[in-house]
């Protein structure tokens, strides 16, 4: 008999277990369905955004490389002008500060002398 009352309670607790097993199963199911669902969209989708990315990245390298060689350009004239421009303005600079010295010496020395 007491096997009895032993198997009652086991049935009684797989019971309870169960009862309380079927909201979660029934939402697993739910949740299950909105991920097939998601996938599915996804899956559907996904050759657009492919093509958009790869079309993105297409204009993204056209640009840098637009931007690279307009940088290197930049470069190019930067030191023509130094070399061509900007280094006989210093030595015309320098001769004109040589003279200019020069002329200050020699008014200095007329006003000594006066």
């Amino acid at each position: 008999m007491s096997w009895e009352i032993a198997l009652v309670f086991l049935l009684i607790a797989l019971a309870i277990l169960v009862a309380a097993a079927i909201p979660v199963v029934l939402k697993l199911r739910e949740t299950l369905k909105n991920i097939n669902q998601t996938l599915s969209t996804v899956n559907k989708d996904l050759p657009a955004v492919m093509e958009n990315v790869e079309e993105i990245s297409g204009t993204v390298n056209s640009i840098s490389k637009k931007v690279e060689n307009t940088v290197e350009d930049i470069v190019e004239l930067e030191q023509l002008f130094s070399k061509e421009i900007k280094e006989p303005l210093k030595n015309i600079a320098n001769s004109i500060g040589m003279l200019l010295q020069i002329v200050n010496r020699l008014f200095d020395k007329k006003k000594k002398s006066k």
